[in-house]
């Protein structure tokens, strides 16, 4: 299955760095979502998607989504991508029914045993 996307506004694509922490302790910010485009930060109303890929061969990382009220996390291993099509999440750590949807506001990471390197992608309209 494919999906196009048009009038897209912006693009931001960069490839950086992802320090090794302690588990949980700390995370490197990614991109943060708002209520415009600036710098470090895209417009949450025009979301289109994001692609991140682990750049390394050996180590995974861990990636923490934030929204207005929780977060979810994902384990992106050596090589692999992780695709985010829509900008509302909600995330129960003891429920099996969902709650309201709320906007994310934070993409972070935090690498395994070493330092990796990512690219990430996000396009808004």
């Amino acid at each position: 299955m494919n999906k196009t996307f048009t009038s897209n506004g912006e693009v931001y694509q960069r490839a950086m760095a992802i320090a090794a922490q302690s588990r949980g302790s700390a995370w490197t910010n990614i991109i943060n979502f708002g209520a415009s485009d600036s710098a470090g930060q895209a417009d949450i109303t025009n979301y289109k998607y994001f692609r991140i890929k682990n750049l390394d061969d050996t180590n995974f990382i861990e990636l923490r989504v934030t929204g207005t009220a929780d977060s979810f996390f994902v384990k992106i291993k050596a090589g692999e991508t992780f695709l985010l099509m829509d900008n509302e999440i909600d995330a129960v750590a003891s429920s099996t029914t969902i709650g309201t949807l709320t906007d994310i506001t934070q993409i972070a990471a935090n690498a395994d045993t070493d330092g990796v390197d990512i690219e990430f992608v996000c396009v808004t309209a």
